[in-house]
């Protein structure tokens, strides 16, 4: 066997002794080093970029193909580079520092009840959850909990006063597991692999510490008086976070392990709250409709309305509950990463620099950025807006095709590595690949969608509130959803966005023990909707595949 080299990476620095022939990336996963691969190693995101000097390049095997130099050294896509030398690299500087995560979410108001209750005395205190005693304690201590949304791409932690039901700080940052796949897919792919489930698991753990430290100290608390967290999330996060095996999801007929409405021992998983602390996992529906729409319905009452609500998460995967007469139905179809920015040429998340927006004044269409500063790329928002403008001026046909004898509205035709592009700003571009992304993703989500009312035999104008929740959706304009197609035209004035409802309903969850009750009895009655096993939701995503409201 070949003696090992050391491959480090900075800044950190983060450093892995590997065997020669390893990639780079598989070398910074073993460092644990913040190097995003969303497609997991594929080849095709073109996001594991590195930055080497030329005595690093020389350290590569030969045959690795140069993505470009920005002045500072040569970029590479880590999945593609193998070491045969000790080396160093550097990861540059991600957009997403300042990343736009809303951790605002709707929620219908209920009593002050939380499940865990602290009991002082002279000589110290216990605390109680439900009728079950968990810790005595010598000295007094504060009744606190966090609410925790496990997004698959980002992490939410509110810290809550259980005592009054004040939220006292909120956290977020990036799901530290997108270093291993940016979709659900990509995740149990990687779980399959030798200690990939520990690794991510530990990620993740890693990640809500960071931020369990972050609130504490905004609010001037000790981590050790938080006595129990509500995890929501989609089945699979779920299933990572508790080190439980996701790989029954990834195939039919895709049953979860966990199902919910349980505690488990927040020791156990390495959370760092109190010892004796509780981890409460909110109940899922299926395989793919998991707590965080559970969460959702809670949090916007969706299981009492009177009238036909959607309730409707767009990202990674489009998530929807529709309530109809007293009943439930619930679906969830893989959109991709796409209006996440990933496999876009120039896709970034929501942070500054991004275009979120393209707005009309005065017959002139305009570029808007997240910090209104120069361009540097386009987020899911922007991806959008920018797909129902081009659509209603004739620039991109119904087919998704770019119209070139059309002017644009914004940017101009151009050409790059010899084909035609759509240059919005600078370096900024369009492409007709980035396009057939965007079809693809609103494709899967009308899809599903029309499935959805197809099933509970409900017609779209009869829909009276369109919800849409998640940190995506919050920023989408109704106009956009409705020109690019992703959702009917009748529903775009009846789109509320309603924010993280996930971290909403899991904040309820912790204040109102009576809501966990009631919880798992709803998720009990929605109807599950398995479109891998729908005959007709080929034909429907391939119809979705045009713009406009087909």
């Amino acid at each position: 066997m070949s003696a090992s080299v050391e491959v480090r990476f900075l800044p950190g620095p983060f450093i892995a002794d590997v065997e020669p022939g390893s990639t780079l990336l598989a070398a910074a996963r073993k460092a644990r080093a913040p190097l995003e691969a969303p497609c997991d190693g594929a080849g095709i995101c073109g996001k594991c970029l590195v930055r080497l000097d030329p005595g690093a390049l020389a350290a590569l095997e030969p045959g690795v193909d140069v993505h470009t130099h920005d002045g500072q050294g040569t970029l590479v896509l880590a999945c593609d580079a193998r070491v045969r030398a000790g080396m160093a690299a550097t990861i540059p500087e991600r957009g997403d520092r300042d990343l736009a995560i809303v951790d605002y979410g709707l929620a219908t108001a209920r009593p002050l009840a939380p499940h865990i209750v602290v009991v002082h005395a002279s000589d110290g205190c216990t605390v109680w959850a439900g009728q079950k005693l968990i810790a005595s304690l010598p000295s007094a201590v504060a009744n606190l909990g966090i609410a925790v949304d496990v997004g698959t791409t980002t992490l939410v932690v509110a810290l809550v006063d259980l005592d009054s039901g004040d939220e006292l700080a909120v956290a977020s940052v990036l799901n530290p597991q997108a270093a291993y796949g940016h979709d659900v897919l990509s995740r149990i792919h990687f779980a399959a692999e030798p200690d990939g489930l520990v690794t991510m698991q530990r990620a993740l753990i890693d990640g809500l510490n960071a931020l369990i430290g972050q609130v504490c100290q905004r609010a001037g608390v000790d981590a050790g008086h938080i006595h129990e967290a509500v995890l929501g999330g989609n089945t699979c996060m779920l299933h990572i976070a508790a080190a439980v095996d996701p790989a029954p999801l990834g195939r039919a007929p895709y049953r979860p392990s966990l199902t919910g409405g349980s505690h488990l021992c927040a020791a156990k998983l390495g959370l760092g709250i109190a010892a004796h602390a509780l981890v409460y996992l909110p109940p899922v529906v299926s395989g793919f409709v998991g707590a965080d729409i559970t969460a959702g319905i809670l949090a916007t009452d969706l299981h009492r309305s009177r009238q036909t609500v959607l309730l409707l998460d767009i990202g990674t995967n489009g998530e929807m509950v529709l309530a109809h007469a007293g009943e439930l139905w619930g679906t969830s179809t893989a959109a991709g990463p796409a209006f996440e920015g990933v496999n876009i040429a120039c896709g970034m998340r929501a942070a500054p620099g991004a275009v979120d927006a393209v707005t009309a004044s005065d017959g002139r269409w305009t570029l808007h950025t997240i910090g209104d500063v120069p361009a540097i790329g386009i987020c899911g928002s922007g991806l959008i807006d920018l797909a129902s403008c081009l659509v209603k001026n004739g620039a991109i046909g119904k087919n998704g095709r770019f119209e070139t004898t059309v002017t644009p509205p914004v940017g101009r035709w151009d050409e790059s590595t010899g084909r035609c592009v759509l240059r919005l700003a600078g370096d900024v571009i369009l492409t007709q690949k980035d396009v057939r992304q965007v079809q693809l993703a609103k494709a899967a989500i009308r899809a599903g969608l029309d499935a959805l009312l197809a099933e509970a035999k409900v017609r779209t104008q009869d829909v009276g509130r369109v919800l849409v929740a998640g940190s995506f959706g919050y920023h989408l304009r109704p106009d956009s959803l409705a020109g690019s197609g992703l959702l009917p035209a009748p529903l775009a004035a009846k789109v509320e966005a309603v924010g993280n409802t996930c971290k909403a309903g899991a904040v309820t969850l912790l204040s109102n023990a009576g809501t966990r009750r009631e919880l798992q009895a709803v998720a009990g009655r929605v109807r599950s909707i398995e479109l891998a096993n729908d005959a007709a939701f080929g034909r429907r995503f391939v119809e979705q595949m045009a713009f406009g409201d087909a």
